[in-house]
């Protein structure tokens, strides 16, 4: 048994398999479900789908699961969780396993650092982002003319960006801003390291030493 996820699976959360709900609309119905996925039919799907969505791998996930009892269709696979994810889960839920999944390719074998788990900055981000975004079409997040402006402007610079009118200044206060979101999700701990690891990137140093280049030609 994996010692990277929680201890027990909750017997409660559990519950018989396939029956998962989920809120669409003010009203409580099932979740999607497919006779012929491993997942679906698992005793633990809902424990399944919270270990996905808390950002661990599939190989941690079914490290844990094999000590456990299996669905009648057995354990599910790496590809059956990765399917699961994909057309599975509800529509919230498989965006944030999206970014989660994507980061994960990202890190690779670095990862383990984490043990077997999704949990850095840029994935904080990413989710903090959707979450927003979400809140916005709901209307939980109301938007006045000041933020409108600013929005308006920002989008601006980004396509001028894009469209080759590169402003390093622009760049540079972006960066700035992202570099101070970052360290407030870093542990002060780890500011160390997440300094070290900026230094040491081959990418920063010729991005810096061309732009030192274009300011002093």
């Amino acid at each position: 048994m994996s010692d990277n996820l929680p201890a027990t699976i909750d017997a409660e959360d559990s519950g018989p398999s396939s029956i998962v709900m989920v809120r669409v609309g003010g009203r409580t119905v099932p979740a999607k479900t497919n006779a012929r996925c491993r997942v679906c039919q698992s005793p633990h799907r809902v424990q399944i789908e919270k270990w996905i969505l808390e950002g661990y791998t599939r190989p941690t996930i079914l490290a844990y699961l094999a000590d456990e009892e299996p669905g009648p269709l057995g354990h599910p696979s790496e590809k059956s969780l990765r399917l699961h994810s994909d057309k599975h889960m509800s529509l919230g839920d498989r965006a944030q396993a999206a970014i989660l999944s994507h980061r994960a390719e990202q890190l690779g074998e670095e990862i383990k650092k984490y043990g077997g788990r999704v949990a850095d900055h840029l994935s904080a981000l990413d989710i903090v982002v959707l979450r927003g975004f979400d809140a916005l079409q709901r209307g939980d997040i109301k938007v006045d003319a000041n933020t409108l402006m600013k929005a308006i402007d920002l989008k601006h610079k980004i396509e001028s960006s894009v469209d080759g009118g590169v402003d390093a200044n622009i760049w540079r206060d972006a960066l700035m801003e992202y570099m101070r979101i970052a360290l407030s999700f870093i542990p002060a701990d780890r500011r160390k390291e997440f300094a070290a690891a900026l230094n040491a990137s081959p990418v920063l140093a010729a991005l810096s030493k061309n732009a030192q280049n274009t300011t002093h030609p």
